[in-house]
């Protein structure tokens, strides 16, 4: 009988607001394109057709199910442009089963001159400057971006962005807020501008350009404050602070940026744990955020660049009246209740290509110590491993169709007794996607698991993702790599974090690596599509919450040494016959003198006794002792 594990969670609330990017050319896969041809990065993600004179490039997506029902959009996207060149953006809802007029969000025109597209408003709702509100809720989008581009001119789409906000949905102080102590500080050094010096009519009306202007630099890029200002200026709405624009002019400086909405906090340490600070959009009133230059504020923009060791937030505030004064910390509930709870989490995200959150498209992408020739050997001879949908991809190069990534997630040791590194390796492009930084709370337990109303049919045994809600009918809505929703079956998932006893936790490790028996031995596997000894391992305890290194001979350093007898879900390792030294292979301890293995001996997944591995009975086996040429350890994570 299935073992529940479900049924003692209690129900997920849907985020207030989920972010969907799209920057690969697979994303737009299904969109209707006119004058676009498929690129590869870091040019972007399609290049417009140059012509002889003024060409019109244009993307249609196809509708995109909304993963909650939202009655506010913002949207952004990003090209590489040349100096005659222009690019627009505009959206349109499905609610109640109708599509409404496209709303445009404006966008970039020849010279750089940016505008939004003045109001706009209609039975479904109305266009203010960068959001667009509607009147009721909607579960659909679709969006167009139409980029126009002078004879000879190299352009390239690279991103388009939407955050849907449910409006609605309550504000959750103490998720938004939640200080884990244990995660400790994180800082980032962000040079400091300060508005207020600048020596112009508007300086006390650039904090979203001084903002931006703050994290170009920290990036290496050339940045001053009015000079910011002034290439993002909105000249149909007159301000400075238009989200869209703002992100697509970063976009325009070789960076990746887009417009976004965070539910807590921790999901923005996130981000700066990955080396990207946030420019956050605050609204407060006297006396709600202490230590602030300003007493009260509308809308004001400023830097999060850390948290200190209290969890207090650190930021550059342009509005100080001095360079020095830049630098600021604001408790951890006033800082949360001001962005959070009255501004919806706004935020703008901006990164270069190497920081860009990237994980796995489902099923999973394989990971080749080099791009492999055609055929199987090739295949055996390169694959390392593979990377399941939300774990980080770190992107470091392209060539011809593959990316050169880094699986930060996966560590290994490239010689004994140096630190773990994480792999580094070759995926086709194409199999990336962007990688929600939602944190997971599930991973599939099944071998494979089947989804409803989702971009993909299944979901690997292993994958991780994040719940939106949970219903009556035994089904769960998940967020999937680049925001896409699916259904899911509960039975199919277990719920994070795992607690339950050991000696019940060692039954269900041991339960799950069954499900692969008489499966073929499958090298470099490490999913519900088959497993090579490591990868069994590492996915036997990671359904379980549990992360292991991704190699034997890894997993050997990770587990510690038995204390008194073995016991079921415990380690073997081996060492190989022309190497005792080296260890090359990992079983798990299934009880009654048996262990489970996939094994290229039979080119399979089995569970037998150890005198028909090893020609000996495991009371006559002692840990290190050499046993028909190979060493034989037994090791424990529990």
């Amino acid at each position: 009988m299935a073992e529940k594990t479900a049924s003692r969670m209690p129900l997920h609330h849907p985020p207030r607001s989920v972010t969907v990017v799209h920057m690969t050319a697979a994303d737009f896969r299904n969109a209707r394109l006119e004058g676009f041809r498929k690129a590869e990065l870091p040019d972007g993600a399609l290049a417009a057709v140059p012509g002889r004179s003024r060409s019109l490039s244009s993307l249609t997506s196809a509708p995109l199910e909304a993963a909650v029902l939202f009655d506010q959009v913002l949207a952004g996207a990003n090209a590489s442009l040349g100096p005659k060149d222009a690019m627009e953006l505009s959206v349109r809802v499905r609610a109640g089963g109708r599509w409404s007029p496209w709303f445009r969000f404006g966008g970039i025109g020849p010279g750089g001159r940016a505008a939004s597209a003045g109001k706009q408003e209609n039975s479904f709702g109305r266009m203010d400057t960068d959001v667009l509100t509607l009147k009721r809720k909607a579960d659909g989008l679709r969006y167009r971006v139409v980029l126009r581009t002078a004879p000879g001119s190299k352009a390239f789409l690279k991103l388009v962005s939407l955050t849907f906000t449910d409006n609605s949905a309550p504000y959750d102080a103490a998720r938004a807020e939640r200080d884990p102590r244990s995660s400790g500080p994180v800082r980032l050094k962000v040079p400091a501008i300060s508005q207020m010096v600048q020596r112009a009519p508007c300086a006390r009306d650039i904090c979203s350009p001084t903002s931006l202007a703050m994290v170009l630099r920290h990036f290496g890029l050339k940045a001053g404050a009015l000079a910011t200002a002034a290439a993002v200026f909105d000249h149909d709405a007159r301000i400075y602070g238009n989200w869209t624009l703002n992100t697509m002019y970063a976009g325009c400086r070789g960076l990746y940026a887009w417009p976004a909405r965070f539910d807590s906090l921790e999901e923005a340490r996130s981000y700066l744990e990955s080396g990207i600070p946030i420019v956050v959009s605050l609204t407060f009133g006297p006396g709600e955020l202490k230590r602030s230059p300003l007493k009260s504020t509308r809308g004001h923009l400023m830097v999060l660049r850390g948290f200190d060791a209290r969890g207090r937030a650190l930021v550059n505030d342009p509005a100080s009246p001095d360079t020095a004064g830049v630098p600021r910390v604001y408790e951890r509930k006033e800082f949360a209740r001001a962005w959070l709870r009255n501004k919806f989490g706004t935020a703008y995200v901006i990164t270069p290509l190497e920081r860009m959150p990237l994980t796995a498209k489902a099923p999973f992408a394989e990971l080749y110590s080099r791009p492999p020739g055609v055929g199987k050997k090739e295949r055996t001879r390169h694959i390392e491993t593979q990377v399941l949908p939300l774990e980080r991809v770190d992107f470091m190069g392209s060539s011809g169709g593959w990316l050169k990534v880094s699986a930060a997630e996966q560590p290994r040791q490239e010689k004994p007794g140096v630190g773990f590194r994480p792999y580094s390796g070759w995926i086709r492009s194409g199999s990336e996607a962007f990688r929600l930084f939602l944190g997971p709370d599930a991973v599939v337990r099944s071998k494979k698991a089947r989804l409803k109303g989702g971009p993909v049919a299944e979901l690997s045994m292993g994958a991780r993702v994040r719940v939106l809600r949970r219903g009556k009918d035994s089904l769960a809505r998940v967020l999937l790599p680049g925001g896409a929703p699916a259904l899911i079956r509960e039975k199919d998932l277990n719920f994070l974090p795992c607690r339950t006893g050991k000696t019940l936790l060692r039954r269900r490790i041991l339960a799950t690596a069954r499900q692969f028996l008489g499966d073929k031995y499958y090298w470099g596997g490490r999913s519900g599509y088959g497993t090579d000894c490591s990868g069994l391992v590492n996915l036997s305890y990671r359904v379980w919450g549990m992360d292991l290194p991704r190699n034997a001979s890894d997993q050997y350093v990770h587990a510690g040494p038995l204390r008194g007898r073995m016991r079921p879900a415990d380690l073997i390792f081996s060492t190989a016959k022309s190497d005792p030294a080296r260890i090359n292979h990992v079983m798990l301890y299934s009880g009654g003198e048996k262990l489970i293995e996939a094994t290229q001996e039979s080119g399979s997944v089995r569970e037998v006794t150890f005198r028909k591995k090893f020609g000996a009975d495991l009371a006559g086996i002692r840990n290190g002792s050499m046993v028909n040429g190979r060493r034989v350890f037994f090791r424990t994570v529990l």
